[in-house]
């Protein structure tokens, strides 16, 4: 087995959580290699079980190259269509794209989540950080502010690159913002350069509310290309 799947293994063993339903790669195990991006939302949600009995270790295990966003079938179809369209308008391809969650846990949503989803953040870090030493990427892409706020908070932000797109529907009475942002994020002893990119949660409302935000995520991208700034 590949030597990486098997020190995640390792890894979520020590949590004492590898039996509890969920999954941690959302893209194939071959993503899991050097690469230019980094996908996570907040946690896996409620879709169809692929497996029997669905468990993080089976699904590490076992799931080899199935990609959850082109293969899964999804309660919530739309979030799913919505994904991949901001892939298609970030020009960035999803197949090629590691892809997790902050907690590995699976719930329908937010208020259905067995445990405390903050302490689950912290705890499955050091597997995130053993994913970011292997893949190094360049950008990260947050779907949601949970996994935006958690990561702004290892990394340490360049003030004067963080910008805010806010977007025109409301959500609860408030403006919803975009963020882009570049900064360091310390990994297992190495520092790596990364462009932050994040967007209001996907699930929410069809994609033409968010498209306009998304494009504007993209002219960030081709801004620092052009720019050459150097990640």
């Amino acid at each position: 087995m590949d030597k990486h799947i098997l020190r995640i293994e390792s890894l979520i063993k020590q949590t004492g959580l590898e039996n509890e339903s969920g999954s941690i790669i959302y893209s194939g195990n071959s993503t899991l290699k050097k690469g230019d991006y980094y996908f996570l939302g907040q946690n896996p949600g409620g879709n169809a079980q692929r497996y029997e009995k669905d468990t993080i270790l089976k699904q590490l295990l076992h799931s080899g190259e199935f990609n959850e966003y082109l293969e899964g079938y999804w309660n919530g179809v739309r979030h799913q269509s919505n994904i991949l369209a901001m892939f298609n308008d970030l020009e960035v391809d999803i197949k090629n794209t590691f892809s997790t969650n902050l907690s590995f846990i699976r719930s329908v949503n937010t208020t259905e989540y067995s445990r405390n989803l903050k302490d689950d953040y912290e705890l499955f870090w050091p597997i995130h950080e053993y994913c970011l030493s292997v893949i190094k990427p360049k950008t990260i892409i947050c779907n949601g502010a949970d996994a935006r706020n958690f990561f702004m908070k290892q990394m340490k932000i360049f003030p004067s690159t963080y910008e805010e797109s806010f977007l025109k529907r409301l959500y609860r009475g408030n403006r919803m913002k975009c963020i882009a942002a570049k900064g360091t994020l310390m990994v297992n002893g190495e520092e790596l350069n990364i462009r932050l990119l994040s967007t209001f949660h996907l699930s929410k409302w069809p994609y033409e509310d968010y498209q306009e935000n998304i494009l504007w995520l993209r002219s960030r991208i081709r801004q620092d290309e052009e720019l050459g700034w150097k990640l």
